[in-house]
């Protein structure tokens, strides 16, 4: 893969007395695209896509955000929802000095980018959205308790070991599905880097990511009206249990002009499973070149809505 030459700003952001911020990757050789804003899952920071990010500078500038309860970002109240985000976002946003921009919301960043999209259209030229369901399942719900429970009993006192990895193992099989793993291209891989990492940390780990969460519980993820006059790309690995096939399709059914897809031999963490397949998915999808019939996509999982 050839190496580009990329300008790279880290611009402080603040917003209602919340510090935040955001990476912007500018390639030297200029592209006709618009710019894409990535907003990603709970677990992650702006520096958690670093092949990604590789392979899509080489065709577009990128921004990647810590948004309030992410990353080192402050936390936002805990009566704050959605909006909230989407507002730090647009702010985000703004920075980039472009009328419109490309958005890549994954996971937990999916609602983000969809009511983004919903309410600021003249704003979005191109929607994806990677891992998207209309609002919490019920495995992910239950991880999600686990994890404020898991915080709430121990306090500032660290849980005890067998605590933590039962947490992180259920996070693990949840994000990457344990019941396929051995399906998966780097499932395993991917599973044993994600445990690892969250037992490393998996105290501070648990409470944000199950803070993330409990803001979404019992939360619509695309309020009523849908979105129209947006180019739209759903899609997910063919595993996903986190947010299943069915439910990112029930996602892409409530978008106009909207393109569904499911990657083959990936789950909920296609990005690290399939990099180069994602990235090809993206770009291809940004350059308003043909995605369907690829060789990485489940036949028959394709479904145009207009």
């Amino acid at each position: 893969m050839e190496t580009m030459e990329v300008e790279e700003r880290l611009i402080p952001l603040t917003l209602r007395d919340m510090t935040y911020a955001c990476r912007i990757l500018t390639p030297r050789r200029r592209y006709g695209t618009e710019p894409l804003v990535l907003i990603g899952g709970a677990l992650q920071d702006m520096y958690s896509w670093p092949r990604l990010e590789r392979r899509l500078t080489a065709h577009t500038t990128l921004m990647l955000m810590d948004l309030p309860g992410t990353g080192n970002a402050d936390d936002p109240a805990a009566s704050a929802g959605i909006d909230v985000l989407v507002e730090a976002a647009l702010h985000a946003i703004d920075h980039l000095g472009a009328d419109r921009v490309n958005i890549l919301g994954a996971s937990y960043g999916t609602p983000i980018a969809y009511r983004l999209a919903q309410s600021h259209p003249d704003r979005v030229a191109r929607l994806l959205l990677a891992g998207a369901a209309p609002r919490l399942g019920p495995r992910l719900t239950a991880v999600v308790r686990q994890g404020l429970e898991l915080v709430e009993t121990t306090g500032s006192r660290p849980a005890d070991e067998a605590a933590r990895r039962d947490y992180a193992r259920n996070v693990v099989d949840l994000l990457v599905n344990g019941a396929t793993r051995h399906e998966v291209a780097q499932g395993p891989a991917a599973a044993r880097l994600m445990e690892r990492e969250l037992m490393r940390d998996s105290q501070s780990a648990a409470l944000r990511y199950a803070t993330c969460h409990e803001r979404l519980l019992d939360t619509d993820f695309c309020p009523p009206g849908g979105i129209s006059g947006v180019p739209a790309l759903v899609f997910t690995g063919e595993h996903d249990c986190t947010s299943t096939p069915a439910e990112n399709e029930a996602v892409a059914a409530t978008i106009e002009d909207c393109t569904f897809l499911l990657l083959r031999d990936a789950d909920h963490m296609a990005h690290l499973e399939r990099e180069a397949e994602y990235a090809d998915l993206v770009t291809r999808f940004l350059r308003d070149q043909p995605v369907h019939g690829l060789p990485y996509c489940v036949p028959g999982g394709e479904l145009q809505r207009q």
